[in-house]
């Protein structure tokens, strides 16, 4: 159902039918999403669509600082500008989780490797079978809770009605369309990242193109690295040296993921006060 739900609203967002030179920056950083290289959700494409969000606010940021956006943004409603903050809300609220899911499991990732090299070396396998299940627990309790982020979700609007390219100051129009699909672009990372961790299958790619109208692509469908770690420990290979690799993989992409949500965390609360700071002048 989430992923019907994505659909829809992205089907609801359309790009503006012109750009405006001070929204330049962000379409081009928006372009960038465009050359995802991966036809499926794997962990590369999903670090690769953290990193351009990074630098997506990092557009953002200097957006709403130039003096020409302050002046169009407090001309808007305050319907709008809820809107913004609202969402950045949300945005903030879905990064800090997961941030926080992934130096839960990086801890729970370095504890069993740890156990297992301590069996190779000195035997007994009790550690070993409290830290499996210690991972185990916390592995459901990882894919409940980003399924119950992501069944919450709310449903990103589309352009409102309220502002009609033909009646409203182009430069108005472009601001809001730009900001909007801000937005767009970092739900459908976020959520394709929580979906990652709860194993629903999802593709980056064709969402990503939906909202930026890039043809689709079919993608094939396969495990990722957290998926694969929970096959080796269903599978009793708790002992092998295949789990000690599972475990590697893991622990390097958790490591990504953390210092991109880290940074991305960051530009987000930064973004926020920029719009705080609009509405309070």
């Amino acid at each position: 159902m989430a992923n019907m739900m994505i659909k829809k609203q992205l089907r609801s967002i359309s790009l503006p039918s012109r750009s405006h030179p001070s929204t330049s920056g962000i379409e081009e950083a928006l372009n960038k999403f465009k050359t995802t290289n991966s036809n499926k959700s794997s962990s590369a494409s999903i670090l690769t669509g953290l990193a351009a969000l990074e630098e997506l606010y990092d557009c953002t940021d200097e957006f709403l600082n130039t003096s020409s956006t302050q002046r169009v943004m407090s001309t808007v409603g305050s319907d709008f500008m809820e809107e913004m903050l609202d969402g950045s809300l949300r945005l903030m609220d879905i990064c800090s989780v997961s941030r926080d899911l992934m130096v839960e499991t990086q801890e729970h990732v370095r504890d069993l490797q740890s156990c297992v090299r301590r069996k190779k070396v000195a035997g007994g396998g009790d550690q070993v079978n409290v830290a499996v299940s210690g991972y185990a627990t916390f592995r459901k309790n990882m894919r409940k809770a980003s399924k119950k982020i992501l069944g919450s979700s709310k449903t990103i609007v589309g352009v409102s009605s309220s502002y009609d390219n033909g009646q409203c100051d182009e430069h108005l129009v472009a601001v809001i369309d730009a900001m909007r699909r801000v937005d767009v672009v970092s739900d459908v990372v976020l959520k394709s990242f929580l979906e990652f961790l709860s194993g629903r299958q999802s593709n980056i790619k064709r969402k990503l193109a939906s909202v930026l109208k890039k043809k689709k692509d079919h993608h094939e469908e396969t495990k990722n690295e957290l998926e694969s770690l929970d096959s080796a420990i269903r599978g009793d290979l708790c002992f092998c040296d295949y789990l000690q690799e599972k475990l590697e993989e893991v622990e390097m992409i958790i490591g990504g993921f953390e210092k991109n949500l880290e940074g991305l965390l960051r530009r987000l609360i930064r973004t926020r006060t920029s719009l705080l700071n609009i509405i309070s002048h």
